[in-house]
């Protein structure tokens, strides 16, 4: 489940990255109008995709979300974390592939330490957060994305509040990822993306 959730981080991130660079092209050409349906079409689809992801990793039901995972850890807690099974796995994990002593007893000692952080209270204060924050996004969502509410009242989110609730759920995600595989994510990005944006120094349309 945590892996389901930070690769739905990363085509979050990916599709934000794409998003920018399109967004930085239309608003620097002056050539370009500011409205026409090609940029209504990308603007829309990508909040839309967007609004969808964010809801998919805060579904506060029994589904692959990071919501869902969090009211695994929660269940289980007393099994899972205070037992200390997760420490006996990960340290295990760590004595079979760390060939000096010293590695051993310093990592040891960090995820020991490590999980003794995840309190139930913070697990729960996390998943709270977490709803808080996507609360607006899933009434998007509800409303005017995935369904039509023939009562529904428009609903403003900014570009600006959607790339805060993405930043947000990402530090958490990552947060508990490193909690439970003892790893750390470097970046929510793929890594070579850039050697992509040669396709903006050429023109696309051939008139010859």
């Amino acid at each position: 489940m945590i892996k389901h959730s930070v690769d739905e981080v990363i085509d979050v991130n990916l599709r934000k990255y794409v998003f920018d660079k399109q967004k930085e092209i239309v608003l620097n050409n002056q050539k370009l109008q500011q409205r026409n349906i090609f940029i209504d079409y990308f603007f829309k689809n990508y909040t839309e995709a967007q609004v969808l992801a964010i809801s998919r990793l805060a579904e506060d039901k029994p589904v692959d979300s990071f919501v869902a995972l969090l009211n695994d850890l929660l269940t289980n807690h007393e099994e899972f974390i205070q037992s200390g099974e997760l420490n006996k796995t990960l340290v295990s994990k760590m004595k079979k592939e760390a060939a000096d002593d010293f590695i051993k007893n310093h990592f040891q000692k960090q995820i020991e330490d490590r999980t003794e952080d995840f309190s139930w209270e913070k697990i729960n204060s996390d998943k709270f957060d977490i709803l808080k924050e996507t609360a607006k996004i899933k009434s998007l969502r509800d409303k005017w994305v995935a369904h039509r509410d023939s009562k529904r009242k428009a609903i403003n989110v900014q570009y600006d509040e959607i790339n805060r609730v993405i930043k947000f759920i990402e530090e958490k995600v990552g947060g508990y990822y490193t909690f439970l595989t003892d790893a750390s994510m470097t970046s929510f990005l793929p890594t070579g993306i850039e050697g992509d944006e040669e396709i903006f120094d050429f023109a696309w349309a051939d008139n010859e």
